[in-house]
């Protein structure tokens, strides 16, 4: 370390030196590794939601009543359908 340059280090300073930077890398791969192990349930996720859109979207535009907004019936349809019942 560049404070203790000149000096020797009982074993207790040296791990009092090492313990912080070590724990903190630690955790650093920590964050990283759950970061990337949530990567494709994100994605798989953002994929459901668009196509939950797309189909509701259809079945509105389908709707004889002409109705703007989805509906409950429309609504557990587009689910059945990107959940593949």
């Amino acid at each position: 370390m560049a404070d203790h340059s000149d000096q020797q280090l009982s074993a207790r300073e040296m791990v009092r030196a090492h313990t912080y930077p070590l724990l903190a890398a630690i955790s650093t791969i920590s964050l990283l590794a759950i970061t990337v192990l949530l990567i494709p349930q994100a994605v798989k996720t953002h994929r459901y939601n668009r196509c939950i859109d797309a189909q509701v979207q259809m079945r509105v535009a389908v709707n004889p009543q002409g109705a703007t907004s989805p509906g409950k019936l429309n609504y557990l349809k587009a689910v059945e359908h990107c959940e593949g019942r």
